[in-house]
């Protein structure tokens, strides 16, 4: 068999070859990308990183110059609790930031540029952070150091696993969030290691404060199920909180501080209110000569 050969028509070649001319003959400039608009990107991307990177700040601890500046704003106002409260705020920062050097009155103020302080409100300042409860006061040196609620020895998430368990023994309970935050820099972190080992649990109250309780791995034991549809058989609905509390007394047990939640009664409605209809008043009680006219031609 002979191969079958194709012949293209001439004038479709004759097409062909003036289009790749023109095609040619078309001049081609090349788009060059914008020095600034990439520097830009960059920097924005840059911008974007550094955001990401950058760690949350602690709740507690503010900018020393936001501190300074309420500080002025209450003695230029004449306000010397606010003066104390910037005063307690930049001492937290300093313990929030590991500085556990106590400061003299007047080292505070110098930091805090309250040096123009009038002496009445200095003198007023200094007794009060001997008499604060978050201050503590070395009367040896008259200095002043920030004192969290769980004292000077919770500083790390060891210490603060060892405090609970101190707790749990005997039978205190747990710590609040804030408490922990308080006395320590990297609190989150550190609840979130001893959460992921089991060690404490965190739970939330009713007025939504989180409280961290040990977790003692004693107390896990596996209870028979007819013991527990026993328990769940009993109830308490006909007892009142202080009936409660009171059985808890009568047995040698103390019940839950801190709970001053205050309960309704089952069954008890609050009274409906009243409206107050608005009527027409009106002098028809008066005597008529008590009344006079004094309109003119009388």
């Amino acid at each position: 068999l002979r191969p079958i050969t194709w012949i293209m028509d001439p004038a479709l070649i004759r097409e062909r070859e003036a289009f790749k001319k023109h095609a040619l003959a078309i001049p081609v400039i090349e788009k060059r990308s914008d020095s600034k608009s990439s520097s830009a990107k960059v920097s924005k991307s840059k911008k974007k990183r550094s955001k990401l990177q950058k760690p949350k700040p602690h709740p507690l601890v503010e900018d020393v110059a936001e501190i300074k500046k309420a500080a002025n704003l209450g003695r230029r106002a004449n306000n010397p609790y606010r003066v104390l409260k910037s005063v307690v705020d930049m001492l937290r920062q300093r313990y929030m930031t590991k500085n556990y050097e106590p400061m003299s009155a007047e080292e505070i103020l110098t930091l805090l540029d309250l040096t123009e302080l009038v002496t009445e409100t200095r003198l007023w300042l200094i007794q009060a952070l001997r008499e604060n409860a978050k201050i503590h006061h070395y009367p040896e040196t008259d200095k002043f150091l920030f004192k969290p609620t769980l004292g000077y020895s919770v500083k790390n998430r060891h210490q603060l696993l060892h405090k609970l368990k101190e707790l749990d023994k005997d039978g205190l309970g747990g710590v609040s969030m804030t408490d922990i935050r308080e006395a320590l820099p990297n609190a989150e972190k550190s609840l979130k290691k001893l959460e992921e080992s089991k060690d404490v649990m965190k739970i939330t109250r009713y007025d939504k404060e989180e409280i961290v309780f040990y977790c003692n791995k004693e107390y896990e034991l596996e209870v028979d199920e007819e013991f527990k549809a026993l328990w769940r058989a009993v109830g308490v609905d006909h007892l009142s909180e202080g009936d409660v509390e009171k059985y808890l007394q009568n047995v040698g047990l103390s019940a839950m501080q801190g709970e001053e939640r205050k309960r309704k009664a089952p069954g008890q409605k609050k009274p409906p209110k009243k409206k107050h209809r608005a009527h027409k008043i009106l002098n028809t009680h008066l005597d008529n000569d008590l009344l006079k006219d004094y309109s003119e031609g009388t």
